[in-house]
């Protein structure tokens, strides 16, 4: 039984990747609900700042872990002129400040582990740019560059850092969606449909697995051939 930590594990992605890791000793953090699935779970709102004495001491007691998945996300649609900077300090913190306390306080318990995974979770749009989502975009951009500098700067330690872009994932951002703009994403898309959160959950079962220990670094498109 291995041992995995799972952030934003109330969002839809994060529901998908808990499920698939049944049976395996979960432990997750969400802001305000409870995961579908047995846990040890904490409640930390990751969009604010925090201490890492206070991730310390939710975890007191776990010496290794074997694998974070870092899930959150949360859409920001704006033009950048009239993005408040309280939301531009939301979703850094959201992406890449926790990111990187969660990394350093876990660090010592992966390099315990026989095969130490990290994987974040970012989008199609911080690989390509989004129009009205420049700051989501550039943040899930920023992730992208974390994974490619902490695979070469782990690489000795034997643990792997990945990413996983989805394109349009079907849960609760696209039931923000109006018909119209569903509509409008079918054309755009080759394969007609949104990507299901069990295809991401797949990919990262793909990625924990020790068989992908050669595996670094690397951003793994999931759009259905949209963005190649």
């Amino acid at each position: 039984m291995a041992r995995y930590i799972i952030t934003g594990s109330t969002g839809d992605i994060g529901s998908a990747v808990h499920k698939m890791l049944e049976g395996h000793e979960i432990i997750t953090f969400s802001r305000s609900r409870p995961p579908k699935y047995a846990s040890t779970h904490h409640f930390l709102d990751l969009s604010q700042p925090f201490t890492e004495d206070a991730l310390e001491g939710a975890l007191k007691g776990t010496d290794h872990l074997d694998g974070l998945i870092w899930c959150p996300g949360e859409s920001l649609y704006s033009l950048i002129q009239d993005t408040a900077l309280e939301k531009v300090d939301a979703q850094y913190n959201l992406s890449v400040r926790s990111l990187v306390a969660f990394v350093r306080v876990l660090l010592p318990m992966l390099r315990r582990s026989k095969a130490g995974r990290i994987i974040v979770i970012t989008s199609v749009w911080g690989r390509n740019g989004a129009s009205f989502e420049s700051i989501y975009a550039s943040m899930k951009g920023a992730q992208e560059a974390l994974v490619k500098s902490l695979a070469k700067e782990f690489s000795a330690t034997g643990i792997t850092v990945n990413g996983i872009a989805p394109g349009v994932v079907e849960g609760a951002m696209t039931d923000l969606l109006s018909d119209s703009d569903r509509a409008f994403l079918m054309e755009e898309l080759p394969q007609s449909r949104f990507v299901e959160t069990e295809e991401v959950a797949h990919a990262v079962s793909y990625l924990l697995d020790s068989k992908s220990g050669s595996v670094n670094g690397e951003i793994m498109n999931i759009n259905g051939g949209w963005y190649t």
